[in-house]
């Protein structure tokens, strides 16, 4: 919320879109997608075109500008105060999908023990389009997803491959598969209607263990990764369609050298 009310503030004061950019060093179609995501989420129109292109705040805009001046002017303040405190290590948090929690994070975690007497370390699980949009608004300063999204706010870099495979016993009817916005539900959707497969029972789940010890058990089938195939355990390899690249991402326009150094040093170790 703090960039969209400074993006806002810029705009608000020096009444154009491309000096606000100029301003907060940050492009002009960032500035749009900042403003459009306020209005969004106040549900009035800041904004408008007047004839000769200049910019005029609405009133909604005219209500807000001395209520926003005041929220960044008590964070500076309060940025201040625990700068004073010496508190010195920064947040430094990471969201991943549940399956990039078991395969990934056990490896990455070595090339962030350096920094942790720098951050203030916390990792979370979501599924691959929250950690996407979390990334995307600057709540995350790292996300691990296996969904391929695009945003101009995210940057995003192949971190580790994985093959998915049918596993389980083929006779059984009933089928696990993953909520909306998981990465592996995705393939999971792409495989029944590619194969107008309709399983007699299909069975939802919300985490990857879950589905994971049910196939191994026996009580039915699902796409799972191949590094989770036990002995003995039946499979299906699905081609190269089902091959999948866990995406590292980061928030495209991080300015702070600490946050900077530790997701180069990501990117440099990754074995790909």
């Amino acid at each position: 919320m703090f960039s969209l009310l400074e993006t806002f503030i810029a705009i608000y004061e020096t009444r154009s879109f491309t000096k606000a950019g100029q301003y907060l060093f940050i492009s002009q179609p960032t500035v749009t997608v900042r403003i459009k995501k306020l209005e969004e989420e106040l549900g009035n129109s800041l904004f408008i075109r007047g004839k000769n292109r200049e910019v005029i705040p609405t009133e909604a805009a005219k209500l807000l500008y001395s209520k926003a001046v005041k929220y960044v002017q008590d964070w500076e303040q309060l940025q201040s105060e625990l700068n004073q405190k010496s508190l010195t290590k920064k947040p430094f948090k990471i969201g991943l999908s549940q399956s990039a929690a078991i395969g990934i994070m056990p490896k990455l975690y070595p090339k962030l023990m350096p920094y942790l007497d720098q951050i203030d370390l916390k990792i979370s699980m979501y599924d691959s389009e929250e950690v996407f949009n979390l990334v995307e608004d600057h709540e995350l300063h790292f996300g691990i997803i296996e969904k391929t999204l695009a945003s101009e706010q995210v940057e995003t870099f192949p971190l580790f491959k994985d093959e998915l495979v049918l596993a389980g016993d083929l006779s059984n009817e009933t089928f696990f598969t993953r909520e909306v916005g998981s990465g592996v539900g995705h393939y999971i959707k792409k495989y029944l209607q590619e194969e107008n497969f309709e399983p007699r029972h299909l069975v939802r789940m919300n985490n990857n263990d879950m589905i994971i010890a049910h196939v191994q058990a026996g009580l039915g089938v699902s796409l799972i990764s191949k590094r989770f195939v036990s002995e003995g355990l039946p499979y299906q390899s699905l081609g190269s369609k089902y091959h999948r690249t866990f995406l590292g991402l980061t928030y495209a326009e991080e300015k702070d050298p600490l946050m900077l150094e530790i997701i180069r040093n990501i990117r440099a170790s990754i074995d790909y």
